[in-house]
Protein backbone atom coordinates (compact mmCIF):
# COMPACT_ATOMS: atom_id res chain seq x y z
CA UNK A 1 0.00 0.00 0.00
CA UNK A 2 1.54 3.50 -0.64
CA UNK A 3 1.58 6.03 2.09
CA UNK A 4 -1.19 8.64 2.15
CA UNK A 5 -1.93 11.10 4.52
CA UNK A 6 -5.46 10.95 2.87
CA UNK A 7 -5.96 7.26 2.91
CA UNK A 8 -8.23 6.15 5.75
CA UNK A 9 -5.75 2.84 5.98
CA UNK A 10 -2.48 5.20 6.29
CA UNK A 11 -4.33 6.21 9.93
CA UNK A 12 -5.06 3.58 10.67
CA UNK A 13 -1.38 2.30 10.77
CA UNK A 14 -0.46 5.22 12.28
CA UNK A 15 -2.51 4.88 15.32
CA UNK A 16 -1.96 0.93 15.83
CA UNK A 17 2.07 1.92 15.85
CA UNK A 18 1.32 5.11 18.30
CA UNK A 19 -0.89 2.70 20.15
CA UNK A 20 1.92 0.36 19.96
CA UNK A 21 4.32 2.41 21.27
CA UNK A 22 2.50 3.93 24.18
CA UNK A 23 1.89 0.05 25.07
CA UNK A 24 5.74 -0.85 24.97
CA UNK A 25 6.21 2.61 27.24
CA UNK A 26 4.38 1.89 29.44
CA UNK A 27 5.35 -1.56 30.40
CA UNK A 28 9.24 -0.90 29.78
CA UNK A 29 9.65 2.16 32.28
CA UNK A 30 7.78 0.64 35.16
CA UNK A 31 10.42 -2.47 34.98
CA UNK A 32 12.96 0.09 34.71
CA UNK A 33 11.80 1.91 37.98
CA UNK A 34 11.44 -1.07 39.39
CA UNK A 35 14.86 -2.33 38.73
CA UNK A 36 16.58 0.79 39.82
CA UNK A 37 14.64 0.36 42.89
CA UNK A 38 15.53 -2.88 43.92
CA UNK A 39 19.49 -2.05 43.08
CA UNK A 40 19.36 1.08 45.56
CA UNK A 41 17.11 -0.83 48.38
CA UNK A 42 19.85 -3.69 47.92
CA UNK A 43 22.66 -1.13 48.36
CA UNK A 44 21.72 -0.20 51.55
CA UNK A 45 20.50 -3.76 52.78
CA UNK A 46 24.10 -5.01 51.51
CA UNK A 47 25.59 -2.44 53.95
CA UNK A 48 23.95 -3.25 56.78
CA UNK A 49 25.35 -7.02 56.60
CA UNK A 50 28.79 -6.29 56.13
CA UNK A 51 30.94 -6.53 59.52
CA UNK A 52 34.09 -3.79 59.83
CA UNK A 53 37.07 -5.42 60.15
CA UNK A 54 39.31 -4.85 62.91
CA UNK A 55 42.32 -4.52 60.72
CA UNK A 56 40.40 -1.58 59.55
CA UNK A 57 40.90 0.21 62.35
CA UNK A 58 43.66 -0.40 63.43
CA UNK A 59 45.41 0.39 60.23
CA UNK A 60 43.61 3.94 60.43
CA UNK A 61 44.54 4.35 64.23
CA UNK A 62 48.08 3.89 63.29
CA UNK A 63 47.82 6.70 60.56
CA UNK A 64 46.85 8.74 63.26
CA UNK A 65 49.58 8.23 65.81
CA UNK A 66 52.02 8.60 63.36
CA UNK A 67 50.81 11.69 62.46
CA UNK A 68 51.93 13.03 66.04
CA UNK A 69 54.58 10.73 66.37
CA UNK A 70 56.60 12.72 63.57
CA UNK A 71 55.40 15.79 64.79
CA UNK A 72 56.53 15.16 68.46
CA UNK A 73 59.90 13.95 67.44
CA UNK A 74 60.02 16.80 65.51
CA UNK A 75 58.90 19.19 67.98
CA UNK A 76 56.08 20.58 65.53
CA UNK A 77 52.78 21.30 66.60
CA UNK A 78 50.06 19.23 64.62
CA UNK A 79 46.86 21.78 63.47
CA UNK A 80 44.79 19.16 63.06
CA UNK A 81 42.89 18.08 59.93
CA UNK A 82 39.18 18.57 58.43
CA UNK A 83 39.88 15.88 55.88
CA UNK A 84 42.00 12.79 55.48
CA UNK A 85 42.43 10.70 52.49
CA UNK A 86 43.69 7.50 53.17
CA UNK A 87 45.31 5.13 50.71
CA UNK A 88 48.61 4.33 49.06
CA UNK A 89 49.09 8.37 49.95
CA UNK A 90 48.05 9.87 53.23
CA UNK A 91 46.99 13.47 52.69
CA UNK A 92 45.42 15.54 54.89
CA UNK A 93 43.44 18.88 54.96
CA UNK A 94 44.90 20.71 57.85
CA UNK A 95 42.63 23.26 59.93
CA UNK A 96 45.36 25.63 59.76
CA UNK A 97 48.23 26.11 56.98
CA UNK A 98 51.44 24.81 58.25
CA UNK A 99 54.45 24.39 55.28
CA UNK A 100 57.39 23.30 57.15
CA UNK A 101 56.19 19.57 58.32
CA UNK A 102 58.16 16.77 60.15
CA UNK A 103 59.75 14.04 58.39
CA UNK A 104 58.02 12.45 55.99
CA UNK A 105 55.19 14.55 55.52
CA UNK A 106 55.75 17.25 52.33
CA UNK A 107 53.25 20.11 52.32
CA UNK A 108 51.45 22.00 49.39
CA UNK A 109 53.11 25.27 48.74
CA UNK A 110 49.95 26.92 50.72
CA UNK A 111 50.55 24.72 53.64
CA UNK A 112 47.38 23.92 53.84
CA UNK A 113 47.32 20.32 52.84
CA UNK A 114 50.36 17.85 53.76
CA UNK A 115 50.90 14.62 52.39
CA UNK A 116 53.38 11.09 52.51
CA UNK A 117 53.56 7.93 51.23
CA UNK A 118 51.72 4.73 53.47
CA UNK A 119 54.80 2.83 53.57
CA UNK A 120 57.08 5.47 55.10
CA UNK A 121 54.53 6.02 57.91
CA UNK A 122 54.32 2.50 58.33
CA UNK A 123 58.26 3.23 59.79
CA UNK A 124 57.71 6.08 62.19
CA UNK A 125 58.07 4.67 66.00
CA UNK A 126 54.72 4.72 67.96
CA UNK A 127 55.28 4.73 71.24
CA UNK A 128 52.07 6.97 72.60
CA UNK A 129 48.19 6.00 71.90
CA UNK A 130 46.21 8.75 69.77
CA UNK A 131 45.50 11.62 71.63
CA UNK A 132 42.10 13.05 72.42
CA UNK A 133 42.73 15.30 69.74
CA UNK A 134 40.79 12.45 66.96
CA UNK A 135 37.84 12.01 69.63
CA UNK A 136 35.39 12.97 66.64
CA UNK A 137 37.53 11.51 63.52
CA UNK A 138 35.10 9.25 61.55
CA UNK A 139 35.46 7.88 58.54
CA UNK A 140 32.93 8.78 55.53
CA UNK A 141 33.47 5.67 53.22
CA UNK A 142 35.46 5.57 50.27
CA UNK A 143 36.59 7.58 47.00
CA UNK A 144 38.98 6.56 44.51
CA UNK A 145 42.10 7.87 46.41
CA UNK A 146 41.57 5.57 49.39
CA UNK A 147 39.21 5.88 52.58
CA UNK A 148 37.81 9.46 53.44
CA UNK A 149 38.10 10.37 57.08
CA UNK A 150 36.72 13.63 58.70
CA UNK A 151 37.49 15.25 62.26
CA UNK A 152 33.95 16.22 62.49
CA UNK A 153 34.37 18.99 65.27
CA UNK A 154 36.89 20.40 62.90
CA UNK A 155 33.98 20.91 60.85
CA UNK A 156 33.15 24.21 62.82
CA UNK A 157 29.63 23.38 62.41
CA UNK A 158 26.12 21.72 61.51
CA UNK A 159 27.10 18.89 59.27
CA UNK A 160 23.44 17.95 57.83
CA UNK A 161 22.44 15.00 56.25
CA UNK A 162 19.76 15.26 53.04
CA UNK A 163 18.33 12.92 50.96
CA UNK A 164 16.42 9.59 51.26
CA UNK A 165 15.41 8.97 55.04
CA UNK A 166 16.55 5.11 55.22
CA UNK A 167 20.35 6.08 53.50
CA UNK A 168 20.45 8.88 56.57
CA UNK A 169 20.05 6.79 58.97
CA UNK A 170 22.59 4.31 57.36
CA UNK A 171 25.29 7.47 57.32
CA UNK A 172 24.81 8.29 60.81
CA UNK A 173 24.63 4.79 62.32
CA UNK A 174 27.63 4.08 61.13
CA UNK A 175 29.29 7.65 62.18
CA UNK A 176 27.86 6.73 66.03
CA UNK A 177 29.04 3.29 65.71
CA UNK A 178 32.65 4.26 64.57
CA UNK A 179 32.91 6.68 67.06
CA UNK A 180 31.67 4.37 70.11
CA UNK A 181 34.49 1.68 68.45
CA UNK A 182 37.07 3.05 67.07
CA UNK A 183 40.41 2.74 69.71
CA UNK A 184 41.25 6.56 69.06
CA UNK A 185 37.24 8.11 69.93
CA UNK A 186 35.67 4.90 71.98
CA UNK A 187 35.65 6.83 75.25
CA UNK A 188 34.12 9.90 73.32
CA UNK A 189 30.25 10.82 74.73
CA UNK A 190 27.45 10.66 72.04
CA UNK A 191 24.19 12.42 73.08
CA UNK A 192 20.89 12.72 71.16
CA UNK A 193 17.93 15.26 70.70
CA UNK A 194 14.65 14.30 69.19
CA UNK A 195 16.58 10.84 67.64
CA UNK A 196 14.60 7.54 67.93
CA UNK A 197 15.96 5.80 71.24
CA UNK A 198 17.27 2.62 69.55
CA UNK A 199 18.21 4.01 66.18
CA UNK A 200 21.87 4.39 67.26
CA UNK A 201 22.14 1.90 69.90
CA UNK A 202 22.92 2.16 73.84
CA UNK A 203 22.89 6.15 73.80
CA UNK A 204 21.85 8.90 75.76
CA UNK A 205 19.00 11.10 74.94
CA UNK A 206 18.59 14.69 76.20
CA UNK A 207 16.57 17.76 75.84
CA UNK A 208 17.63 20.99 73.84
CA UNK A 209 18.44 22.92 76.30
CA UNK A 210 21.16 19.90 77.89
CA UNK A 211 22.71 19.42 74.89
CA UNK A 212 23.34 23.51 74.31
CA UNK A 213 24.80 23.24 77.86
CA UNK A 214 26.84 20.61 77.30
CA UNK A 215 28.47 22.25 74.36
CA UNK A 216 28.67 25.21 75.86
CA UNK A 217 31.03 23.88 78.64
CA UNK A 218 32.79 21.92 76.05
CA UNK A 219 34.21 20.09 79.07
CA UNK A 220 35.01 16.78 76.82
CA UNK A 221 35.12 16.18 73.27
CA UNK A 222 31.69 14.92 71.69
CA UNK A 223 29.38 14.06 69.38
CA UNK A 224 25.64 15.35 69.06
CA UNK A 225 22.91 13.93 66.92
CA UNK A 226 19.74 15.96 65.95
CA UNK A 227 16.46 14.94 64.40
CA UNK A 228 16.48 18.41 63.51
CA UNK A 229 18.68 21.99 64.19
CA UNK A 230 16.76 23.23 66.98
CA UNK A 231 14.73 26.25 65.55
CA UNK A 232 14.95 29.85 67.17
CA UNK A 233 17.30 31.17 70.01
CA UNK A 234 18.94 27.54 70.63
CA UNK A 235 19.54 26.81 67.11
CA UNK A 236 21.41 30.12 66.64
CA UNK A 237 23.49 29.31 69.64
CA UNK A 238 24.11 25.86 69.10
CA UNK A 239 25.93 26.96 65.27
CA UNK A 240 27.47 29.78 67.50
CA UNK A 241 29.34 27.50 69.95
CA UNK A 242 30.30 25.28 67.19
CA UNK A 243 32.26 28.00 65.53
CA UNK A 244 34.82 28.57 68.35
CA UNK A 245 38.04 27.70 67.01
CA UNK A 246 38.57 25.76 70.76
CA UNK A 247 35.61 24.00 70.44
CA UNK A 248 35.68 19.71 70.34
CA UNK A 249 32.00 19.05 69.73
CA UNK A 250 30.71 17.82 66.53
CA UNK A 251 27.20 17.97 65.46
CA UNK A 252 25.15 16.23 62.60
CA UNK A 253 21.49 16.94 62.23
CA UNK A 254 19.40 14.25 60.13
CA UNK A 255 17.57 16.44 58.61
CA UNK A 256 18.45 19.74 55.93
CA UNK A 257 19.23 23.27 57.89
CA UNK A 258 20.06 26.80 55.96
CA UNK A 259 22.14 27.41 59.01
CA UNK A 260 24.66 23.93 58.22
CA UNK A 261 28.47 24.19 57.71
CA UNK A 262 28.32 20.69 55.56
CA UNK A 263 25.44 19.81 53.90
CA UNK A 264 25.55 15.67 52.78
CA UNK A 265 22.80 14.18 50.05
CA UNK A 266 22.70 10.37 50.93
CA UNK A 267 21.25 8.44 47.90
CA UNK A 268 19.91 5.23 48.53
CA UNK A 269 22.73 3.28 45.53
CA UNK A 270 25.41 3.73 48.86
CA UNK A 271 27.15 6.85 47.88
CA UNK A 272 26.79 10.53 49.36
CA UNK A 273 27.76 13.89 47.65
CA UNK A 274 28.79 17.29 48.84
CA UNK A 275 30.85 20.12 47.66
CA UNK A 276 33.65 19.54 50.19
CA UNK A 277 34.05 15.81 49.74
CA UNK A 278 32.70 15.25 46.33
CA UNK A 279 31.44 11.59 45.85
CA UNK A 280 31.61 9.13 48.40
CA UNK A 281 30.33 5.31 49.10
CA UNK A 282 29.91 5.21 52.12
CA UNK A 283 28.02 1.50 52.22
CA UNK A 284 32.40 0.46 52.15
CA UNK A 285 31.33 1.28 55.64
CA UNK A 286 31.02 -2.01 57.97
CA UNK A 287 29.41 -2.34 61.44
CA UNK A 288 31.00 -3.54 64.19
CA UNK A 289 27.54 -5.31 64.79
CA UNK A 290 25.79 -5.70 61.77
CA UNK A 291 22.24 -4.76 62.01
CA UNK A 292 21.05 -8.52 59.46
CA UNK A 293 21.86 -11.79 59.40
CA UNK A 294 25.39 -11.80 58.10
CA UNK A 295 24.82 -15.36 56.08
CA UNK A 296 21.93 -14.80 54.41
CA UNK A 297 22.15 -14.14 51.22
CA UNK A 298 21.96 -10.92 49.45
CA UNK A 299 23.21 -9.53 45.67
CA UNK A 300 25.36 -6.68 45.69
CA UNK A 301 24.37 -3.34 44.86
CA UNK A 302 26.51 -2.54 42.25
CA UNK A 303 27.98 -4.92 38.74
CA UNK A 304 31.04 -4.93 41.24
CA UNK A 305 30.30 -5.84 44.69
CA UNK A 306 32.79 -3.31 46.60
CA UNK A 307 35.98 -4.52 48.71
CA UNK A 308 36.80 -2.59 52.27
CA UNK A 309 40.04 -1.05 52.16
CA UNK A 310 42.12 0.52 55.07
CA UNK A 311 39.54 3.12 56.08
CA UNK A 312 36.36 1.12 55.49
Amino acid sequence: MTWDFLHPASHLVLTCAALLFAATLAFVVPVIVALRRRTATDAIAWADRVRRDDATAWALDRVLRSVEASCRTAGVVFPGFVRASIGSTVRLDLTAPTVAPPEPWTATPDGHSWSAPMQALQAVALTEDASVGFATVVGLGTDPDGSVLVDLAAVGGIVALVGDRSARTAVARRVVDQVRTDPWSRTTPVLTVGVRGDEFGTVASVSVAEAVATVSADATPGLLVVQSLPGGADGRELVRLLERPSGRWAVIALQPSPLARWTLECRRDGTSTSAELGSVRWMDLGLSEPLVDEAAPTAAPTETAPAQTAGA
